[in-house]
């Protein structure tokens, strides 16, 4: 089974119309200066799909390279800005 990351809304904020419930289709972890860039897709089957949901939750928490920590010395993980789901394909 394949595994999606489906987008809630921005973290801690009230859910954002214009991001819910987007599938991540691609993400750049390295993109405008460590902040990171994403495409989403409203068809589950053009997102980035993992094998397992740890591989989902793994790419969720990666840091960047780039800027690996903060302002406030925390590690950078620009996909954590939002909050995700990771949801099975084909569900």
């Amino acid at each position: 089974m394949k595994y999606v990351i489906q987008i809630l809304g921005a973290a801690g904020q009230p859910t954002d119309p214009r991001m819910e419930g987007f599938y991540i289709q691609e993400f750049d972890h390295e993109a405008h200066d460590g902040l990171g860039s994403c495409v989403g897709t409203r068809d589950p089957s053009r997102a980035l799909a993992f094998d397992s949901v740890i591989e989902a939750l793994e790419f969720i928490r990666r840091q960047s390279t780039t800027r690996p920590l903060r302002p406030d010395g925390l590690p950078n993980r620009p996909l954590t800005g939002t909050s995700n789901v990771v949801v099975p394909l084909g569900r």
